[in-house]
């Protein structure tokens, strides 16, 4: 029952990314902490799946990109990325563990939740002037997307304050996306021991359903009311962060 929660979870997040380019990856990242006891495998998993629905949402969407945008965005991730490793590793000589598992990580979902209650009710609209603040994006997303996940909601703000339609907002986000969820998974590989192989019962069935949901997200783009749209979308976000906050 467990898997066909997370499947079709997977499938309406990816939909829900692809009709108006953010918020799907925390919803998932919502319900995936609710199912999956160890924080820091819902992160690792997470962001495999959100690799391939911001991959196929990037191919759909292509013709969008902005080529300078990314490769800027791409310095600052893999600055971030290196800084996170870093921190990692500080933190399993501080607690004197061979593997960043072994650390605790039941805090890591109550984060998740106050996450998602900044990016609802707290979070402020930045005034961004030109592309070189994608780099400062790059790197905020890079260092905070081992620890929490969805980095959407962090970097969305660069993009919705520039002269952007929705479509080249949707393509280059993506694309942004992409590039932390792909170099961040070494990084689990190496600190958490994470073996991606043997989760393959969860992550093929995932997969698969945000590659169509992603499609379908495409097609129906545009034609959903938005007010009405967003107002049930944080009430869903918001009753999953109380959950995560109060269960821990």
């Amino acid at each position: 029952m467990e898997i066909v929660i997370l499947i079709l979870s997977a499938f309406i997040s990816s939909a829900i990314s692809a009709v108006i380019g953010m918020g799907g990856g925390v919803v998932l990242l919502g319900i995936m902490a609710l199912i999956i006891p160890e924080g820091y495998m819902v992160i690792a998993l997470h962001g495999v799946i959100q690799l391939v629905s911001n991959t196929t949402r990037t191919y759909i969407f292509r013709k969008y990109l902005n080529k300078n945008i990314i490769k800027i965005f791409f310095i600052g991730a893999i600055i971030g990325l290196c800084i996170s490793a870093y921190i990692i590793y500080i933190l399993t000589q501080f607690f004197e563990v061979s593997s960043a598992n072994e650390i605790k990580t039941d805090f890591l979902k109550p984060i998740i939740g106050v996450f998602i209650i900044w990016y609802l009710f707290l979070k402020k609209s930045l005034t961004i002037e030109n592309t070189r603040s994608f780099f400062y994006a790059g790197g905020l997303s890079g260092l905070s997307t081992v620890f929490i996940g969805a980095t959407g909601p962090l970097i969305a703000p660069f993009f919705l304050n520039n002269q952007f339609n929705k479509n080249v907002i949707i393509a280059n986000k993506a694309a942004c996306q992409m590039i932390t969820h792909f170099f961040k998974i070494p990084l689990f590989v190496y600190f958490f021991n994470v073996n991606y192989i043997e989760n393959y019962y969860i992550l093929l069935p995932l997969i698969i359903a945000v590659f169509f949901g992603t499609n379908l997200g495409k097609k129906i783009l545009g034609f959903i009311p938005e007010q009405t749209f967003r107002k049930l979308f944080k009430m869903v976000l918001f009753i999953i962060a109380i959950t995560l906050i109060l269960n821990n």
